[in-house]
């Protein structure tokens, strides 16, 4: 029977007599089905937590976030007047430099948003591994936490991430709330890829299951996060960076409802 420490939360095996995480004493050790289900509350903050613990989790969100702002640029670019900057020369850059080469920049466009969905969907390979390598009591590097996710896991991941798209899509049509019930039932397909290894068709199910018996709690997150997501993209400038951390953000806390709610 593993036991939890009423401390730190980490998970320790029966016979211990302290934390491995923390150092606390374990004598009185909690069952996880008996300690109860965390709070909203307490995810999010202890998601915060987790983050800062292990920074180097936000590593692999510089690459999405790097590409997020070259996209910003350009577009900003695409909107800068033409400007005369010597006798009878014209510096051609700007709005009309994109409207004669449109064809080019939607290329270029979808090739960055190519790159940022594939990269951010490894940064989110990452934060899962990272997450809950932190909750066990291991602090892993970014190296030691590639070899347990695995180029082969990235393919399922990014397989998921058609399929959940579509059946978000359909849901839309279906009726538009019907894309977030969707959204929110299929919410953890990648925490069982990266923590417990399922396959494409069990991973679904997983998530579904999980996600329907915890369905208010996972709308709550989502609704934070799209709060969340919505003020910081009001923010000049930075706006785009912020919400590649949000992200982040996000994707511990459902990891760490997910590690808290699977049976």
């Amino acid at each position: 029977m593993t036991i939890y420490c009423k401390k730190c939360g980490a998970e320790n095996e029966d016979d211990a007599l302290y934390c491995e995480k923390c150092g606390a004493e374990l004598e009185k050790g909690v069952p996880k089905e008996a300690r109860g289900k965390k709070g909203i509350g307490d995810i999010l903050s202890e998601a915060l937590n987790r983050i800062t613990e292990n920074p180097m989790m936000i590593v692999p969100y510089l690459i999405p976030l790097v590409l997020t702002l070259i996209g910003a640029f350009v577009a900003w670019g695409s909107l800068v007047p033409v400007r005369e900057i010597g006798p009878g020369f014209d510096f051609d850059f700007g709005a009309e430099f994109f409207y004669e080469n449109a064809l080019a920049y939607l290329g270029f466009a979808s090739i960055l948003g190519i790159f940022s969905w594939i990269f951010g969907i490894v940064a989110t390979a990452f934060a899962i591994n990272m997450t809950y390598n932190a909750v066990n009591g291991r602090k892993v590097t970014l190296s030691e936490a590639w070899s347990e996710i695995g180029a082969g896991k990235i393919l399922i991941l990014l397989v998921v991430a058609i399929i959940t798209a579509i059946l978000i899509f359909l849901g839309f049509f279906a009726l538009c709330i019907g894309a977030l019930i969707v959204a929110i039932l299929l919410m953890f397909v990648n925490q069982g890829i990266i923590i417990d290894n399922l396959d494409i068709g069990a991973t679904f199910s997983n998530s579904y299951h999980i996600a329907k018996n915890n369905f208010f709690d996972v709308l709550i997150l989502a609704i934070v996060f799209f709060i969340l997501s919505f003020l910081v993209g009001w923010i000049p400038v930075i706006g785009g960076v912020l919400g590649v951390l949000v992200g982040m953000y996000g994707t511990v806390s459902y990891t760490l409802l997910y590690l808290d709610r699977r049976s």
